[in-house]
């Protein structure tokens, strides 16, 4: 178990625990003195820390491994930074990911569990089947439960592909209640399925990058081949059900300069574009103000996503009298 976390830390205090190496450089003093400079991370922050006469030291590590230190905690220019005196490399088995990397405040098991209770909830049929057939598989279970939905656009943390699919599901009854002519069961679909070939695109155990193959494939054909052998295993999948559910993953960007092979040809595969399209821009706007809470001015640093800067809108607070 790790011991304490960045945002613990003061100065003046001794500390004993591992952190995720986020930067790691080589550097020299004007005394001529080697010093290493890292920056050493876990899910609460990041924080500054040296090895001074590295070159007398066995440096045993490299950018996202993971490390054990210990050193003393010293204030510089107002901000903390560990001063080490050791500093080895430590191996992930012993680790748990989600006491490094950013990750949703949701519980992982519960969200699953959340989601697994909606799909036991939809009428028996081929849908209903596939989806279980997908998030019931105890593979998909485990990376789903990890899994960020971006490495920096929206939810990209620990959790967040599941949290964002959940927040779909939030949004997709009482849409498909204004709208009462749309297939709920498709609708619920798509959006289960529309970023599942992000567990993946994604790399996600050391920090969060573009795996190989995520890189040269990428996610909507990754996802659809998972679609394509779960429906494979289902006797007597109708065809044109099929050829529906592999459109909604193939068109959930919307429009071809956006990534996707095809654009929207019927509702729910309109439906599940916009809804995907609005979760995630209110995510990544939420994170920018997060990140620029303490920015002065009215308006938060550029978002490069939206590349726009956001207006700090005042949070509105609950009346506490009568009018």
């Amino acid at each position: 178990m790790k011991e304490s976390f960045v945002a613990d830390l003061a100065p003046e205090s001794w500390v004993r625990t591992t952190f995720l190496v986020q930067s790691k450089e080589r550097r020299v003093a004007s005394s001529g003195a080697p010093y290493l400079d890292l920056n050493l991370q876990d899910f609460s922050g990041v924080i500054a820390a040296k090895l001074w006469d590295c070159d007398r030291h066995p440096i045993d590590f490299e950018v996202d491994d993971f490390v054990r230190v210990e050193g003393q905690v010293e204030s510089f220019r107002g901000a903390c930074q560990i001063r080490l005196r050791k500093v080895s490399r430590c191996p992930l088995e012993e680790l748990d990911l989600r006491d490094y990397l950013p990750r949703s405040q949701g519980d992982p098991d519960l969200m699953l569990n959340t989601l697994l209770d909606r799909l036991r909830r939809l009428p028996e049929g081929p849908v209903r089947t596939l989806l279980l057939a997908v998030v019931e598989d105890t593979g998909i279970a485990e990376r789903l439960k990890l899994a960020p939905a971006a490495t920096n656009y929206h939810h990209a943390y620990l959790g967040g592909l599941l949290e964002h699919l959940l927040s779909l599901l939030g949004l997709a009854d009482p849409v498909c209640d204004h709208y009462p002519a749309l297939r709920r069961e498709m609708v619920i679909a798509g959006l289960v399925l529309h970023d599942l070939g992000k567990i993946e695109e994604l790399s996600f155990t050391r920090g969060f990058h573009y795996s190989t193959r995520g890189q040269l494939v990428g996610h909507i054909a990754l996802g659809l081949e998972i679609v394509q052998e779960k429906i494979r295993a289902i006797p007597d999948f109708p065809a044109p059900l099929k050829s529906q559910i592999e459109h909604i993953i193939l068109s959930h960007h919307g429009k071809l300069e956006f990534g996707s092979p095809k654009e929207p040809m019927f509702p729910e595969a309109l439906v599940v574009h916009y809804l995907d399209d609005l979760d995630s821009k209110l995510a990544s706007m939420r994170a920018q103000y997060a990140a620029d809470k303490d920015r002065a001015g009215d308006w938060t640093g550029r978002n490069p996503a939206l590349r726009r800067e956001l207006l700090k809108v005042p949070v509105e607070e609950e009346p506490t009298g009568n009018s």
